[in-house]
C-alpha cells in the first residue's frame, strides 16, 4: 500500500536537470541588459576583438563616465560598480539623471584593496539587500589604477586604449599673436562640439558628452 502510494506519488514528480531548472528560472526574469559585454556596440566589437577587459590610459576617465551612464541608464538600466583608486572618479561628471545615479556604486580603496573590493562589491551586489535589488550588475570599473582582474574596464596611465578629444582644426598659417588669441574660444568650441576618441590597434570608438 505504502510502495504504491509512494509510486503514484513519484509519479506526478516533473524531474528535470539542473540546466533546465536554471533555464527556466532565467525565462521568468525580464532582460534588463543589452546584448555585448558593455552595451555600446562599438565598444563591444573592439572587446571581442582583445579578448576582453578594456584597458584604456590617456583621458581615460571621460570614457569611464561614458560607460558607467550607459551602464545605469535605459535601455541597460543596470548597476555600476566602481572601485576608484585614486579618489579622483567625479560623479558629477556623469551623463546619466539623479535617478539613475543612485545605481552607481563607488568604492575607494588603495592599489592593494583593488582585488578584494571588486570581488565583495560584486558578491553584495549580487546576494546582498540594496536599492540596486531587480538590476543586473552592468559594468566592474577600476579608475586609477592597475590590475583588477574581476574589472570590465580598467583605466590606468599604462593602456592599450588611449583617450583624448576629437580632432579640432589648427591656426591658419600667417595669424598674428591677437587674432590667434580671438580664435582661442571658438576654437575650444569646435573641440568640445567635436567630442571623444579612444583608439586602438582593435578599433575606435567615437562619442560626444550629453
Amino acid at each position: 500500500m505504502a510502495a504504491a502510494q509512494g509510486a503514484r506519488l513519484l509519479g506526478e514528480i516533473e524531474i528535470g536537470t539542473l540546466d533546465e531548472l536554471f533555464r527556466d528560472l532565467k525565462s521568468l526574469q525580464p532582460p534588463t541588459t543589452a546584448p555585448g559585454r558593455l552595451g555600446i556596440p562599438e565598444l563591444d566589437e573592439i572587446w571581442d576583438c582583445r579578448g576582453g577587459q578594456l584597458y584604456v590610459c590617456g583621458r581615460y576617465k571621460a570614457l569611464l563616465y561614458h560607460i558607467v551612464s550607459s551602464a545605469v541608464s535605459a535601455p541597460r538600466s543596470g548597476v555600476a560598480l566602481v572601485v576608484d583608486v585614486d579618489g579622483r572618479f567625479d560623479v558629477t561628471r556623469l551623463s546619466c539623471s539623479e535617478e539613475e545615479l543612485r545605481h552607481v556604486y563607488v568604492v575607494r580603496c588603495g592599489k592593494e584593496g583593488v582585488e578584494r573590493c571588486l570581488e565583495e562589491g560584486r558578491s553584495w551586489l549580487v546576494y546582498g539587500e540594496h536599492g540596486s535589488k531587480g538590476r543586473e550588475l552592468g559594468v566592474r570599473v577600476v579608475s586609477g589604477g592597475e590590475g583588477g582582474k574581476g574589472a570590465d574596464v580598467v583605466g590606468c596611465w599604462r593602456g592599450w586604449m588611449k583617450v583624448g578629444r576629437g580632432a579640432a582644426p589648427g591656426f591658419g598659417g600667417g595669424i598674428s599673436v591677437e587674432e590667434a588669441m580671438g580664435e582661442r574660444g571658438e576654437r575650444q568650441g569646435v573641440v568640445e562640439r567635436s567630442g571623444w576618441r579612444a583608439e586602438s590597434d582593435y578599433g575606435q570608438y567615437r562619442w560626444v558628452e550629453e
